[in-house]
């Protein structure tokens, strides 16, 4: 069978045929590929790791969502029309909706300014994101409801509430 193949590319060739790498066919010179689905979007996202940019301590996570609020904003796609956008704060992230006060005094590495990750929740809420803490992690963590910024939301368990929104029709990511 492969001595069948050779021969068969050995014949193409020498019709002309060839099956050189053309670079003008290179998918990494292409302009980047746009966002296509811009209407109906439900999209629940998992905060749950401690991994942050290490010289301003913002989640990775959390500034993925960013970014991708902004690319839907870029678009002209609007929150609650164009897509529903919410996240879970679980486990180790459940650290980063908490306020100033109790970042510096609850979180192993603090930031010398309070939770770092603030601003750009703030903006995301206004935005119209949502976002939720497992109470869970609260309890396991020693954070109380005071502990949170203003406008998080516990829920009784991270967990529960991604499957609940999952079924509910949002998509569930992980950053």
């Amino acid at each position: 069978m492969k001595r069948l193949i050779t021969e068969l590319f050995l014949t193409l060739a020498l019709f002309g045929v060839t099956f050189a790498y053309a670079d003008d066919m290179a998918e990494n010179i292409q302009p980047p590929l746009q966002i296509v689905n811009q209407t109906g979007l439900k999209v629940v996202v998992q905060i749950n790791h401690v991994d942050v940019i290490p010289k301003n301590g913002i989640s990775k996570q959390i500034f993925g969502v960013k970014n991708l609020v902004d690319q839907y904003a870029a678009l002209g796609m609007k929150p609650g029309k164009d897509y529903e956008l919410i996240m879970v704060f679980r486990a180790d992230g459940a650290q980063f909706l908490l306020n100033d006060d109790a970042y510096d005094q609850k979180v192993q590495e603090p930031h010398p300014k309070g939770n770092p990750n603030k601003k750009l929740l703030m903006a995301m809420k206004m935005a119209g994101v949502k976002m939720y803490e497992c109470s869970v992690a609260m309890k396991l963590k020693g954070y109380t409801p005071q502990d949170l910024l203003p406008f998080a939301r516990p829920v009784v368990s991270g967990i529960g509430a991604l499957v609940d929104f999952e079924k509910s029709g949002y998509l569930l990511i992980t950053p």
